[in-house]
Formats: structure tokens, C-alpha cells, sequence
């Protein structure tokens, strides 16, 4: 209820001597209510309902008391019955600062933050100097991004306790969250200041390096602030134990300052350490050989997956051969075992250099028998990505083609169709590679056409792809890669039951695979083959109890998308429209979630994730599934009100009341 209800109704509050602050209740009944208290606080519901009623006999309208038994009720699942005794409570008592803080904590509980909010400023009127009650309160503010008033209340809460650490990081924190940057490090460094010599915080570990960390991680969102940064580096170093993220730290804020040369040691120091197949390190390096500017290597040092410099700018003749020199003669002797050294010259070579690499790096995996080896030769396709608006180097120069038109007239789709299909023919006739002496294992022949398969389906050639996958199949009848590859080129072709039908005998070939399972579930519900689909699913969740709500439990998000895609085509709009509601309220869950780390990080001193953590939540509602569960939402609920028919009950007899 809303709180203005409340005080409407505090009109007919009685006005007896057991009701308010300036009567307090008499010794005995005073410790029961601190037994009331003590119980809700170690979970003895029970005993705290007792201890309520043993006052409530002798004064039926103390507020406080009543508060506090309709929280503890509340704990008890029963919420009616709550929010009954909290409002009663709260009418006798409406100056008591526990009234309303057991109101927010009651709507709190209801998820209903903004009233909560309400309720604990109203106790914060009657009480300004309660830290639970303004901890309670910036909780909630967090949660609701409500960050100028989580800077106050922070900012509260540390002068009225000013010893405690975690309110020095939470203040700073706030500053943070708000933008006030500059005023996020001047906490950090009076938190700092306020330290005796040989403190424990000033030493090397875990709580002092996360500190140093998060504080090189504001300076660094400070424009223009590279230098401070770097000086900082250099004097926390002794405090850092995530050397890892120091020196990456390190590496990026001498690229900015233009110190090319320092930042290559700095990158070459980080292959050392094992970051050797981590692509961001790499356009690091490759930032420093070629000394680029400050804008180009700040955007290099922000790709994801696969991407490097070479997939953000065009490079020239000249750069190329610098970067592939390096590779060659530096990299390469130096982490002989890594795939990253290996595949990253391919961006970079062309004409007969290329395909002679390619040939080495496909004969390397066909050998070994990688499965995605097409996946991995497919983020070669690129090309030159025409500008859509946007300023100097705000989108990468190259984009990767998907289209099977595309790939198909890709030139290096044609190196490597031609490399494979030598290689097939060569394995076939001599079961050799071309112009190699040594004879190659009967299963490279097998991945030869595997990968062959692969690329006629990424140039949309379905036929020949089923074609040369029976091939694989009859080879080899037990390898499970080839039926899901069937499967997947099935699908493309439309035939889902075929496809379903292939990728459940896969299964069978290997009861224990879970991920052959789900994917068999997958195939299953997109042929609206639910009842097969959910045994499939049912064959990796707990057996005892109902399969579906073990995975609803689980948050098993893909399922029950795909679960009401299928009700959909088969016109079951009631468990379609369930099932979508059911994502939706995994993404509340997920949201309500982050509560929990409000306060832990904190202690923890995590702050760097929890800040990562933050930034995530702030983009929950835009993640893919969601994103399929709304859009699936609306769509049905159109299609019902377009076709109200649609949503009536088979069994339900229709409206004759309008005819004539």
C-alpha cells in the first residue's frame, strides 16, 4: 500500500499510554521485544511469534511489537497476514522509526523498491543517524541506480562511522558510479591518508592490489589521463598481485603516451606470463611494432574474440611485412605451440604466401582432426566495410561476409576449396598429402571431408554437402560430428524431421553426451516434436519429480524458448505464452540477483568486477534471449487479439447470445 494510505488512516491512530516512544513498554515486556528481535534476526520464527504474543496480551496496540510480528510472519510465507499486522502497527506508532523501517523491509521483500525507499526515508525523518536504516536505504538506491542519492547516503553513513573501511570504498564507489571521478580518487586517497605506517592494508595482498587496481581503473576512464595512470602503475607495483592485469594496464597507457618501445617489452613480458593465445595482447604488440596513434591503439585495446589491428584498420604492404617479420622470427620460435601465432600471420599474408600458410595451418588440424577447423578458417572472409556515418575509426574497416553468395566468390573461399580438394584427392589415391612422403592416418581422409562438407555449406551447395557427409558416415558409422553436421545441413535444407531423425541417431552413439542431448532436444521441438523433445531433456535432469520444473528451476532459458516457439506453430497459445513468461521472470531473477553483491563486494573489496557486474545488469534487458521472450510475448498476444478464436478453449462452447 501506498504510504500515503497509511497516514490517512493514522487519523483514527488510538492515542493510548501503551502507543508511541514517550511511553516505553515496562522491563519485562522491553526484553521480550529484544527476544522478538533476536529470534527474526537468527531465523526462529516460532519462538519470535511467542515472544510477540506474550506482549501483544498485555498491550494488544504496541506498534513496534506488532511490526515486528507481522515481519517475522512474513518470513513464514504468510503475506497477507504481514502486511496486516505491519499496517496496524504502523497506525499505532506512525512517529517509531522501526514501524517504518519494517515497512520498507516489507516491501522489500515484495520487490517493490520504490516504496521501500519511501518507508526507510521516512524513518530516516525520525531517526537520521540509523546506519542499518541507511545502509537498508543506499542498498536499495544502488539497486535502482538512483545514484545522487546513493552518493548522500553514503556520504552519511561514513561521517557518522568514519573507522570503517568498506564505508570509504562505498563512498568512493558512488562517486564513481556517479560520474564525479576526480572526486572518487580524492576518497581513495583520504582512505589512504588515514592509514598508520604498517597497516595491513598498505602491504602486499589481495585487499590492498584490488584497491590499487580499481583506482588505476577510474584514472583510466579520466580523458586525457594517461600519464597519471602510468605514474600510479609505477608506485603501486609492489601492492599488485594481479600482475596480469598490471601490466596489461601498464601496456596500454605507454601505447597512449605514444612509448611504443616500452609497451612491446611490456607485451612481450605478458607472453611470457602465458597470455600467449589472448588476441587483445597481440594488437597491443602489433600496436607497438608499428607505432600507431593514440585513438587507433586505445580501440585496438577494446576488441573482443578474434579481432585484432588487422580486422580494425587497413594496414599497408610495408606494415604487413613488419608485423609478419616479428611473427616469423620472433613469435614464432618463441611459443612454437600456439595456435594464435600461427593463425594470426594469415590475416596478413597474400597471394602464394597465403596459400602456402593455409595449406600448412589446414594439413596441421586435418592431421589432428579439429571439427571446427571450418568454423575457424570462416572468420577469414572478410571485407572492406563501407562506412555508415560515424567518425575516423568508429567502425572496423574489415566485416566478415555470411551470405553464401558472398563466401562463395570470397578469393580465399577459392584457395582453400582448391587446397582441400587436393588434398581429398591425393588422400584418396596415395592416402598422402600432396608431394609428402609419410602416409597420413585413415581418419584425415575422414576430416578432409568433413571440412569439404563445411565450406559447400557456408556456400549455400546443400546437395554436395549431404553428398560428401554420407561419405564421412560410411567411413566412419560411430563419429558422432558427422551425423550433428548432417543434421545441421538438413536443417538448412528445411527437411527439421529428417534432421531431428539424424541427430537422435548421433545420440544413441553416445548415451553420456550431454550436449548431443540437448542439441537432439533442440532439433526435436523445432520439428514440433515436443512429447520426444522433452524424454530426450528429461534423460539429464533429476529423476525424481517433473522433468520441466527441474529445468525452470535450472533457468534452462534455450528450452523453453524453443518449447514456445513450438507451442506456437502448433496454435497451443495458453503454454506458449507461459513458457515466455517463464524467460521473463528468470531475467527478474537474474536482476534481483545483483542484491546479493551490493553489500558482499564490498566487503569482499571485489570491486573491479562488481563494477563489471553493474555494467552488465545496466544491459540485462537488451541480452538475446530476452530480447526472443518479449518479442515472442508480443507476437502472441497480437495474433490472440487479432484472433480471439484462437485463444478459446477446445472444450469451450461459443457465443451465441449476438445471433438473431
Amino acid at each position: 500500500f501506498p504510504l500515503c494510505w497509511v497516514a490517512a488512516e493514522s487519523v483514527s491512530m488510538n492515542n493510548g499510554p501503551q502507543a508511541g516512544q514517550k511511553n516505553p513498554l515496562p522491563k519485562k515486556e522491553s526484553d521480550l521485544f529484544k527476544a522478538v528481535v533476536k529470534h527474526y534476526e537468527s531465523k526462529q520464527y516460532k519462538k519470535g511469534i511467542k515472544a510477540a504474543e506474550n506482549i501483544l496480551k498485555k498491550f494488544p496496540q504496541h506498534g513496534e511489537t506488532l511490526a515486528m510480528k507481522g515481519l517475522t510472519l512474513n518470513c513464514m510465507s504468510k503475506r497477507e497476514e504481514a502486511h496486516d499486522y505491519v499496517r496496524r502497527g504502523l497506525r499505532n506508532d506512525m512517529r517509531s522509526h522501526v514501524c517504518w523501517h519494517v515497512y520498507g523491509l516489507l516491501y522489500r521483500t515484495d520487490r517493490d523498491y520504490n516504496e521501500a525507499i519511501k518507508a526507510y526515508k521516512q524513518a530516516l525523518r525520525i531517526d537520521p543517524e540509523n546506519l542499518q536504516i541507511l545502509r537498508d536505504l543506499s542498498l536499495l538506491q544502488i539497486q535502482m541506480r538512483d545514484l545522487n542519492g546513493f552518493v548522500i547516503t553514503r556520504h552519511t553513513i561514513l561521517n557518522l562511522k568514519p573507522n570503517n573501511k568498506v564505508h570509504w570504498l562505498a563512498f568512493a564507489l558512488s562517486k564513481h558510479l556517479s560520474g564525479d571521478l576526480e572526486g572518487a580518487i580524492s576518497v581513495i586517497d583520504c582512505y589512504i591518508g588515514t592509514l598508520n605506517e604498517g597497516a595491513p592494508e598498505l602491504r602486499r595482498c589481495f585487499e590492498s592490489s584490488e584497491l590499487a587496481m580499481y583506482r588505476i581503473m577510474v584514472l583510466n576512464e579520466i580523458p586525457d589521463n594517461d600519464k597519471s595512470v602510468l605514474e600510479h602503475l609505477e608506485k603501486c607495483k609492489d601492492l599488485v598481485t594481479d600482475m596480469r592485469a598490471w601490466l596489461l594496464a601498464k601496456g596500454t597507457a605507454l601505447l597512449k603516451l605514444g612509448e611504443h618501445g616500452r609497451a612491446k617489452a611490456i607485451f612481450m613480458e605478458l607472453f611470457q606470463r602465458g597470455s600467449t593465445e589472448e588476441y587483445r595482447v597481440h594488437s597491443g604488440l602489433m600496436c607497438g611494432i608499428l607505432g600507431l596513434d593514440k585513438v587507433t591503439c586505445d580501440l585496438a585495446m577494446k576488441l573482443e574474440a578474434t579481432d585484432t589491428l588487422v580486422t580494425l584498420i587497413p594496414l599497408s604492404s610495408k606494415q604487413k611485412a613488419c608485423l609478419l617479420t616479428v611473427y616469423k622470427e620472433v613469435l614464432g620460435p618463441m611459443m612454437p605451440r600456439s595456435n594464435v601465432v600461427k593463425r594470426i600471420p594469415l590475416t596478413l599474408l597474400e597471394g602464394d604466401d597465403l596459400r602456402e600458410a593455409l595449406g600448412t595451418y589446414i594439413r596441421r588440424d586435418l592431421t589432428k582432426g579439429v571439427p571446427f577447423l571450418g568454423s575457424d578458417l570462416s572468420s577469414l572472409f572478410v571485407v572492406e566495410n563501407k562506412p555508415n556515418g560515424g567518425t575516423k575509426h568508429s567502425q572496423p574497416a574489415f566485416v566478415r561476409v555470411k551470405d553464401p553468395a558472398d563466401v562463395r566468390s570470397h578469393p580465399i573461399m577459392g584457395v582453400i576449396i582448391d587446397l582441400v580438394d587436393n588434398y581429398i584427392s591425393s588422400l584418396t589415391i596415395s592416402a598422402k598429402y600432396p608431394g609428402e612422403v609419410d602416409e597420413e592416418l585413415p581418419s584425415t581422409i575422414l576430416w578432409a571431408w568433413f571440412l569439404r562438407a563445411q565450406l559447400h555449406e557456408m556456400c549455400g551447395d546443400y546437395t554436395e554437402a549431404l553428398s560428401v557427409i554420407e561419405k564421412c558416415i560410411k567411413h566412419t558409422p560411430t563419429a558422432v560430428d558427422m551425423y550433428e553436421r548432417k543434421a545441421r545441413i538438413l536443417k538448412l535444407c528445411g527437411d527439421t524431421n529428417l534432421a531431428a531423425d539424424c541427430l537422435d541417431s548421433a545420440r544413441e552413439l553416445d548415451l553420456q553426451d550431454r550436449y548431443i542431448n540437448n542439441k537432439t532436444t533442440k532439433y526435436m521441438l523445432r520439428a514440433n516434436r515436443d512429447n520426444v523433445a522433452r524424454e530426450r531433456i528429461s534423460l539429464f535432469t533429476r529423476h525424481e519429480g517433473n522433468p520441466e520444473q527441474n529445468l525452470y528451476d535450472m533457468q534452462c532459458t534455450w528450452y523453453e524458448l524453443e518449447l514456445a516457439a513450438c507451442y506456437a506453430r502448433k496454435g497451443d497459445w495458453g503454454k506458449c505464452l507461459k513458457k515466455y513468461t517463464a524467460v521473463e521472470k528468470h531475467f527478474e531473477d537474474f536482476h534481483e540477483d545483483q542484491f546479493d553483491f551490493h553489500s558482499y563486494c564490498l566487503r569482499k573489496n571485489t570491486l573491479r568486477s562488481y563494477v563489471e557486474v553493474l555494467k552488465f545488469e545496466d544491459n540485462l534487458w537488451g541480452q538475446k534471449f530476452y530480447t526472443q521472450a518479449a518479442s515472442g510475448l508480443v507476437n502472441s498476444y497480437v495474433h490472440l487479439f487479432d484472433n480471439p478464436k484462437d485463444g478459446r478453449a477446445a472444450s469451450e462452447e461459443p457465443d451465441y447470445s449476438s445471433m438473431t
